[in-house]
């Protein structure tokens, strides 16, 4: 478990049967979405010629900043996935998938993670390289998730079951991470994904969203720039 969170107990629930609603998605692919493009767009910014991020300096703190909170979303993610999502594909699919690869990519990652918050502290080359190096296993880790356990899902997860993983994982989170985890899923999100996953989410959440989609604006705004000025 890469977060250290004590797992939960998980209820007692059967395999999805043909014909009831399956569950949705969305928040899984947009979070996948958020952490592959963040990723990229932080190693091309850091791994740039010597001087494009200063040392020290408030686009500096920005930076690193938003890295720091982006690996803490990468942390969390998969730390929920091992305690709350893969115990209910279990229970519902049993021998229909075989978890323990996407269980040791996790632990894998593990070191990973740790080397990128060490990096935090050096110069961005450094830096950037962490973040590349988590980029790659982490591009490969979701394409094998989404080819393999996606489909598992939709056969054998009902709806209301992962609906149950998807509030416990908002559980978890703190009222500080939250204030950059929904701005940050609702910028990836495409419009119709967005209406979804609010209309799950429900009220607070919409609040929320509100609340910090500017702050989030301009912090990623100091970070990469505005648009036009994009690679």
């Amino acid at each position: 478990m890469l977060g250290g969170m004590q797992t939960i107990r998980i209820p007692h629930v059967a395999a999805r049967r043909l014909g009831e609603p399956e569950p949705d998605l969305t928040s899984m692919v947009v979070i996948h979405r958020a952490m592959l493009t963040d990723l990229d767009r932080l190693t091309d910014l850091l791994s740039a010629p010597s001087g494009r991020v200063p040392a020290s300096g408030e686009w500096a703190d920005a930076v690193r900043g938003y890295a720091a909170a982006l690996l803490a979303e990468i942390d969390h993610h998969h730390s929920a996935e091992d305690d709350l999502l893969w115990p209910v594909i279990e229970r519902t699919a049993g021998p229909a998938i075989d978890l323990d690869p996407l269980t040791d990519d996790h632990q894998a990652l593990a070191p990973v993670l740790a080397h990128c918050r060490a990096s935090l502290h050096k110069d961005d080359q450094t830096l950037g390289r962490a973040l590349g190096e988590l980029r790659d296993l982490l591009r490969e880790h979701i394409a094998e998730e989404e080819r393999d356990v996606f489909p598992v899902i939709y056969r054998y997860v009902p709806k209301d079951a992962y609906e149950w993983v998807e509030k416990h994982i908002g559980r978890r989170a703190s009222l500080r991470r939250l204030t950059f985890t929904v701005p940050w899923l609702a910028g990836y999100a495409e419009p119709a994904e967005l209406d979804r996953m609010l209309g799950r989410a429900g009220l607070p959440f919409r609040l929320l969203l509100a609340a910090t989609k500017g702050r989030w604006a301009r912090q990623e705004r100091l970070v990469f720039g505005p648009p036009e000025n994009r690679p």
